[in-house]
């Protein structure tokens, strides 16, 4: 069975580990780093980040989201409508379909 890795913030990423993912909680950019490096060199095959955390990491996230594993997913801030997260599902969406469909007229 493919491992899910969740990295954040302790509260908002302890709840995962009830669906069986393994919770990275990390107070701060440097304990964060070690546990992207932790998950980079373990078998994972999804990567979810909280957007606060993927914006603290965005240089070390960035090569990540064109490999095939792990797959990176940013967990979208609901305080935040264009946040990094929404961001990054717009470009997804956009390649993969030619069109900004998300957030067309919006602007």
């Amino acid at each position: 069975m493919p491992k899910v890795a969740v990295l954040g913030q302790r509260d908002a990423v302890l709840g995962f580990k009830a669906s069986g993912a393994v919770a990275f909680p990390a107070d701060n950019p440097n304990e964060a780093r070690e546990h992207l490096r932790a998950i980079l060199q373990g078998d994972y095959a999804i990567l979810l980040v909280t957007e606060e955390m993927a914006e603290i990491l965005e240089k070390d996230l960035e090569p990540l989201y064109d490999m095939p594993k792990p797959v990176v997913t940013i967990l979208p801030d609901a305080r935040k409508p264009r946040g990094v997260g929404m961001e990054l599902l717009r470009k997804r969406v956009e390649r993969a379909v030619g069109a900004d469909i998300l957030f067309k007229g919006e602007e």
